[in-house]
């Protein structure tokens, strides 16, 4: 059965649905900086009325819960979370930096960690480390900011050289970041207008348990913060 997949914390509402043999079904998305809490309800109902799909025959609901646009993030977890209740409908929530850092542990390029970059505001960084340790992925560091010098002594520190992945929305930015950490290592880059995919296919990979305490538990990352609140 299929599972939508929401994420609005990069500056675009993007929004796909996934069958099971993990074929994107439909998926569509909004330019940059649109206004979120007035599309993703009709991205949804267009999705639904191309495909023939009705909500009650999806499985599950992705949703991603940042760090990024704080609004953004705030809006499509609502509307995942009363979709959910309303349809008793299973729900995952997964940081933006992880499912940014999912692709190359699939693709296992035999380093110990993977850092993730996205950009943060006023010239920072969020980033994240995850540990690869026999077939496992694992957070190593909670998401934190950074500013440039931080973020390379954070990166060095970690020893082993690490798999450095950027999640980007403007190319431009991209290489230049790319040429700011150079010194350290060579930057992977990351659409991250593709969240929706790679956290819809972790899901479905991983399963979507039906628990409501946890939907109950689900909140953005904060855009000052460490973690979720």
């Amino acid at each position: 059965m299929p599972i939508l997949s929401i994420d609005s914390s990069s500056g675009y509402s993007n929004i796909l649905i996934m069958g099971d043999n993990f074929n994107v079904i439909a998926e569509t998305i909004s330019g940059f900086h649109e206004n979120h809490s007035v599309l993703i309800f009709k991205q949804i109902d267009a999705m639904l009325s191309k495909t023939c799909i009705k909500l009650n025959d999806l499985n599950g609901i992705v949703v991603s819960l940042g760090p990024g646009s704080f609004t953004g993030v705030r809006v499509s977890l609502t509307i995942a979370k009363t979709l959910s209740y309303t349809l008793g409908l299973n729900i995952i929530g997964l940081g933006s930096l992880f499912v940014c850092a999912y692709p190359f542990f699939k693709n296992n390029l035999g380093s110990k960690y993977i850092v993730a970059v996205k950009d943060a505001i006023k010239n920072r960084y969020y980033a994240s480390a995850f540990m690869l340790k026999n077939g496992n992925f694992t957070p190593y560091l909670k998401i934190g900011q950074f500013n440039l010098e931080e973020l390379k002594s954070f990166i060095s520190g970690l020893g082993s050289a690490p798999i450095l992945v950027y999640g980007y929305n403007q190319k431009d930015r991209y290489k230049r970041v790319k040429s700011e950490l150079k010194e350290i290592g060579s930057l992977n880059p990351f659409d991250l207008i593709k969240i929706p995919y790679y956290a819809a296919k972790h899901a479905l990979e991983s399963g979507i348990k039906n628990d409501l305490k946890y939907a109950e538990g689900l909140s953005p990352y904060y855009v000052y913060s460490e973690g979720p609140f």
